[in-house]
């Protein structure tokens, strides 16, 4: 996956770690984060149903991926979560092909309680999976969106980078190969300038931040 590069990533990194800080407090993140990851934790199984059930269904209607699905679907969807966490290991992934096995778990319980396109193929949950997924091991996973999507794919081509081949039609797992071996390129830098990013307490989501800043499609942002 590594080729030659114009950009120089850890400069890249660095450039935008303010914004980074400021869209964390900006976009209410913290407001949701939270809750959503202690209703998954072993311990929150100590809570009961209905206010696990409420802080997965706010963590995952803030970010906007329930657009299209009924309340039925969104309060289905929130179940299989729930079960899925529930029974997971609780040892975070730490490849690759770790993370790909979880997610494809996890994407395809929540995508069968959920109608299909009109042409009759799955809908595609890549962002509502990631999300929830990094709820359940919020130092391993990276999030995927449009915006963090888009940003990647330029920045990859100017690195050099490319995912390995694939069958598989995910629009995740070309994203998460690339985003892993820039994230291990740049987490040196990160730690480094940990203090100033200390408000943020899952260093994946500082890679995540700064790619969801740079993939603002605003040119005035």
């Amino acid at each position: 996956m590594k080729g030659e590069g114009v950009i120089d990533p850890d400069r890249m990194v660095e450039r935008f770690l303010g914004r980074a800080v400021e869209s964390y407090g900006e976009d209410a993140f913290p407001k949701y984060d939270s809750p959503a990851i202690d209703a998954l934790k072993p311990k929150g199984q100590n809570q009961s149903r209905g206010a696990r059930q409420g802080a997965i269904h706010s963590f995952l209607r803030s970010y906007g991926v329930f657009r299209g699905l009924d309340n039925d679907e969104a309060s289905a969807v929130v179940n299989e979560i729930l079960g899925f966490a529930d029974n997971r290991s609780l040892t975070s992934p730490t490849t690759r092909e770790e993370i790909i096995d979880l997610f494809r778990a996890l994407h395809d319980r929540c995508r069968e309680k959920v109608h299909r396109n009109k042409d009759g193929t799955l809908r595609d949950l890549s962002s509502l999976t990631s999300k929830a997924l990094w709820c359940c091991y919020p130092d391993a996973i990276p999030l995927f969106d449009s915006r963090a999507a888009r940003a990647l794919c330029v920045i990859s081509r100017l690195m050099g980078l490319t995912p390995p081949p694939s069958n598989n039609k995910s629009r995740y797992e070309p994203f998460l190969s690339v985003w892993l071996d820039l994230y291990a390129r740049v987490e040196p830098t990160i730690d480094q300038n940990r203090r100033r990013v200390d408000r943020i307490p899952h260093k994946v989501r500082v890679l995540d931040l700064v790619l969801w800043t740079i993939g603002e499609p605003d040119f005035w942002a």
